[in-house]
């Protein structure tokens, strides 16, 4: 996870002097660089039957895109990089089995806080938006990612000794594929927007992990 911090902090750095410029010199609706943020709760499509996933799965986007008009048309084309971190909160802690992710419920007699999977991604997105007149927008684009952060995290009694309470961070959830791709979309207002992202590729290796996938639905602010 501080890698995925780390990236975060040092794209908005090198980003953030660029995106105040172009606002301030290239006045109406067209800006040269934009910076946003998404933020989403994830519905995992396809969990196993002993994964109960809770509904407040929390994930965010960063998002630094450069723009570019078309012509003198209100349509921009964007390239840019995402950061993405993804979270699965679930009663059912993942184990390596013969070399694949297994999903397998935390016991009942264990009295624990929090379990949880979090995947963090690093994207390049390609976007096409559709500034209107009435300041309404439209965005619509794809996502090429890769893996950079990929653990779980258990609060609770101690699994071994049921003595005590501990926080365990773990780098145990393996076989998750290594490249992502996903599409998206946004509506709204000035800068305020509905954003979803769909995956079309499962988190997990064919045959080594279970055939998940996250629909991820929220919003999405364009301040900059």
């Amino acid at each position: 996870m501080k890698t995925f911090r780390k990236g975060v902090y040092l794209g908005i750095l090198i980003l953030l002097a660029g995106g105040i410029y172009a606002q301030s010199n290239e006045p109406g609706g067209f800006r040269k660089f934009s910076i946003g943020f998404d933020l989403f709760t994830d519905f995992w499509q396809n969990p196993p039957s002993v994964l109960d996933a809770k509904w407040y799965n929390r994930g965010a986007n960063v998002n630094i895109l450069v723009n570019n008009q078309m012509g003198e048309s209100r349509f921009d084309f964007s390239y840019g990089v995402s950061f993405g971190s993804h979270n699965l909160y679930t009663d059912a802690w993942i184990k390596d089995v013969n070399q694949a992710s297994v999903f397998e419920k935390i016991p009942d007699t264990l009295d624990h806080k929090k379990y949880k999977i979090t995947l963090a991604y690093c994207d390049f997105p390609l976007e096409f938006k559709y500034r209107a007149k009435n300041k309404w927008r439209y965005y619509a684009g794809i996502k090429l990612g890769f893996l950079i952060n990929h653990h779980s995290k258990y609060i609770g009694l101690d699994p071994e000794t049921y003595a005590y309470n501990v926080k365990i961070k773990r780098d145990d959830v393996r076989y998750v594929n290594f490249w992502r791709y996903v599409v998206y979309a946004r509506v709204g207002y000035k800068w305020f927007n509905v954003f979803g992202q769909y995956s079309l590729n499962h988190t997990f290796k064919d045959g080594q992990g279970p055939d998940m996938y996250p629909i991820s639905v929220g919003i999405s602010l364009m301040p900059f």
